[in-house]
């Protein structure tokens, strides 16, 4: 009897050994010296303004054995923008426009993830522009993920998008700015 009940807990011993790890949620921090969100909108239709905002933050929950379960949260800081012109970034800070005085922060929710490919998903979420808030679905490419220079797991994204200005409130200007806001974000997360 003794032998048995041995030979019992040794098999499940084994057997718990045996079984598949499951992934479980990891979180991510935003390296903001590399994740910039740039931009792209039309000028009277001879040009595009080409613009980034320097500075954010933001966490990611990643989930790889269920990604539909991961998440994500970020801002934006509206007075980082960067057009290569000084005079038209502050122009674009100024009450008319941005008004990074009263809205200092773009933010972005995850409200729902649903995987597309392997490598690639359509992240919808709860976005903030000048103290308005709607959804947005952008496209999520995971460019990279493994052991960086600091020996810690990071993973790389490229996230693309559109948003409408008049769906924020913002119509200044119609006609001689696009209403299309073009969205391209180049992110790292470090795992916490």
């Amino acid at each position: 009897m003794k032998r048995l009940l041995a030979a019992m807990i040794a098999g499940a011993a084994l057997s718990v050994a045996a079984a598949p790890a499951f992934a479980e949620e990891v979180a991510y921090k935003l390296d903001s010296s590399h994740t910039e969100t740039f931009f792209s909108i039309d000028r009277m239709g001879f040009t595009s303004i080409l613009g980034l905002f320097a500075q954010s933050e933001g966490m990611i929950w990643l989930d790889e054995a269920a990604p539909e379960k991961s998440r994500v949260e970020a801002t934006v800081a509206v007075g980082s923008i960067l057009t290569a012109n000084s005079a038209r970034d502050e122009h674009l800070k100024a009450e008319r426009w941005l008004n990074a005085a009263k809205n200092p922060t773009m933010t972005f929710k995850s409200t729902k993830v649903e995987k597309t490919s392997d490598t690639t998903a359509k992240v919808t979420g709860d976005m903030t522009v000048m103290g308005v808030t709607q959804p947005v679905t952008l496209d999520v490419k995971l460019n990279k993920m493994g052991v960086g220079n600091n020996q810690k797991k990071q993973a790389g994204f490229t996230i693309t998008g559109q948003i409408s200005r008049k769906a924020f409130g913002h119509t200044i200007g119609a006609g001689a700015i696009g209403d299309a806001v073009n969205i391209r974000i180049e992110a790292l997360a470090v795992a916490q």
